[in-house]
C-alpha cells in the first residue's frame, strides 16, 4: 500500500513538455512539415517553364578513299581521326492558366500551412485537457487511497481487539462476525481506490510518456 500512498506526481508542466514525444504530437508535426515542403516547392514551381536539353559525342571515324586515272592504278587510303560533338540548347514554354496560377496556388499551399500549424495545436491543446482531467483525478484518488488506508489500519486492529475478546469469551460470535463484515468492507473500498488510481496512473504514463508508477 505504501507504493501508491508515497506516490509524488510530477509538475504538471514537465508532464504536457513529455507528452510532445506521444505519437498524436510527433503524427501533427510531420503534417505540417509535409505542407511546409510543399509550399517551397510551390515557389520553385516557375522552373516548370524552362527547360534545358544538351548531348556530347565522342568516338574515332574512318574515312576510306581511292584514286585513279587512265595513267595511274587505283590505289586505296584510309585514315582515321577521334572527333567530338555537342550541343546546348535551352527552351521557355508558360501555359497561361499555370501562370496567372502560381501566386494563387502559393497563397493556398501558405493556407494549407497554416491549418497544419492549427491542427497541432488543436490536437495539443485536447492533450493537455485530457492529461488535467486524469491529473487531477489522480490527486483526488491519491487522497482518498490515504484516508481509506487510515480506516483499513483501524479496522484490522479493532478485529484483532474484538478477536481477542471472543477468544477470551467476552463477546459472542455475533460481535466478531460484525467487525470481520466491516474490516472486509474497509479492505474491498481500499482495494478499488487503489484500482482506479492505477488506472488513472498507467493511461497518464502512456499519454505523458512519463514513469509515475514505481
Amino acid at each position: 500500500p505504501n507504493d501508491y500512498i508515497n506516490i509524488n506526481l510530477p509538475p504538471i508542466s514537465l508532464l504536457f513538455e513529455n507528452a510532445k514525444q506521444g505519437a498524436t504530437y510527433e503524427s501533427s508535426i510531420v503534417s505540417e512539415q509535409i505542407q511546409k515542403s510543399l509550399l517551397k516547392k510551390e515557389k520553385k514551381s516557375w522552373l516548370n517553364f524552362l527547360s534545358l536539353r544538351g548531348s556530347y559525342q565522342y568516338g574515332m571515324y574512318g574515312y576510306e578513299t581511292s584514286y585513279t586515272d587512265v595513267y595511274t592504278p587505283v590505289f586505296f587510303n584510309y585514315t582515321t581521326s577521334a572527333q567530338n560533338s555537342y550541343s546546348i540548347g535551352a527552351g521557355l514554354s508558360i501555359p497561361l492558366d499555370a501562370l496567372f496560377d502560381l501566386n494563387g496556388r502559393i497563397k493556398r499551399q501558405k493556407l494549407n500551412v497554416r491549418y497544419a500549424e492549427l491542427e497541432k495545436e488543436i490536437k495539443f491543446e485536447e492533450t493537455k485537457k485530457e492529461i488535467i482531467e486524469l491529473y487531477v483525478t489522480a490527486l483526488a484518488q491519491l487522497n482518498s487511497l490515504k484516508q481509506r488506508a487510515e480506516y483499513v489500519t483501524l479496522a484490522n486492529a479493532q478485529y484483532e481487539i474484538v478477536e481477542k475478546d471472543f477468544t477470551n469469551g467476552v463477546v459472542d460470535s455475533g460481535v466478531l462476525s460484525v467487525e470481520k463484515e466491516r474490516q472486509s468492507k474497509a479492505i474491498e473500498s481500499y482495494e478499488n481506490n487503489r484500482s482506479e488510481l492505477n488506472k488513472s496512473l498507467m493511461i497518464l504514463e502512456i499519454i505523458t510518456h512519463t514513469s509515475i508508477i514505481k
